[in-house]
């Protein structure tokens, strides 16, 4: 081999890149910047739903409140409504005890059999 061979050439120096490793590492690198960005993405959408699930609880009391205030109005309405009905009437007269009842039920039934005697006696002259 002759030094001053024309077709000779050099060893690429290895402090120099390939040129198809040059053309790899960049392919590279555009795929991890695609997937960082869709790494970037994925962490707002969590951060977003994490931001959601904080505010769950308050929604739903918030529904369970919409919900409940009817039915409660329902139940004021009803408490009142058996209150006015268990409450007694104004001014009604005083009902006589038992004893006075049955004395004037056998006065009663004493002056119904006197006048059947009578009219019996009445009757027979």
């Amino acid at each position: 081999m002759d030094p001053q061979d024309p077709s000779h050439q050099a060893p690429v120096p290895l402090w120099h890149p390939q040129p198809d490793a040059v053309e790899a590492d960049t392919a590279e690198d555009a795929a991890i910047s695609v997937l960082k960005e869709r790494i970037a993405e994925l962490e707002q959408t969590v951060h977003d739903y994490e931001l959601l699930l904080k505010e769950l609880p308050e929604l739903f009391e918030r529904k369970f409140q919409q919900r409940l205030e009817p039915l409660l109005e329902r139940y004021r309405l009803l408490a009142r409504a058996q209150q006015l009905l268990e409450s007694p009437a104004p001014e009604l007269p005083a009902e006589p005890n038992n004893n006075e009842q049955r004395s004037q039920l056998f006065r009663w039934r004493s002056e119904q059999r006197s006048g059947r005697r009578q009219t019996d006696l009445d009757a027979a002259a």
